[in-house]
C-alpha cells in the first residue's frame, strides 16, 4: 500500500517543522493523509461488496448506503471511516502526525 512511501516523507516533514508551532497544520495534514489512503483503499477494493464484506467481518451491523468506490468524497463517508479507523493506520505503522510535539525553542535563555 502507499503508506510505505509516505512514512519517510512524513518523518522528514515532522523533523523540519518541529520547531514551528504547527500542531493545527499537522492535524489537518494527518486528516488529509488518512482520507487519501482511505480513498486509495476503496479504489483497490473496486466493488462496494468487498467493502461490505470487510465491514461485516469487523462487526458492522447497520445498513449499507450506496458508496462510489472511485470518488474522493466517499473516503469521508462513515462506512469508510468504520472500515478503516484511525487505529487501523496505527496498526499499519503509519506515523500519526497529530501526536508530533511542536513549538520547540532551541535557546539557552528559553525556559
Amino acid at each position: 500500500m502507499s503508506h510505505q512511501r509516505i512514512k519517510p516523507t512524513a518523518k522528514r516533514v515532522r523533523y523540519y517543522f518541529k520547531i514551528a508551532n504547527a500542531s493545527r497544520v499537522f492535524k489537518q495534514l494527518a486528516s488529509w493523509l488518512r482520507r487519501r489512503l482511505r480513498s486509495i483503499q476503496l479504489k483497490l477494493w473496486k466493488k462496494a461488496s468487498r467493502l461490505h464484506r470487510w465491514l461485516r467481518q469487523h462487526g458492522y451491523k447497520g445498513k449499507f448506503a450506496h458508496i462510489n468506490m472511485t470518488s474522493w468524497s466517499s473516503a469521508r463517508s462513515p462506512l469508510a471511516s468504520y472500515a478503516m479507523p484511525n487505529s487501523w493506520f496505527d496498526e499499519l505503522g503509519l506515523m500519526n502526525l497529530e501526536n508530533v510535539a511542536t513549538g520547540y525553542v532551541f535557546s539557552n535563555y528559553a525556559k
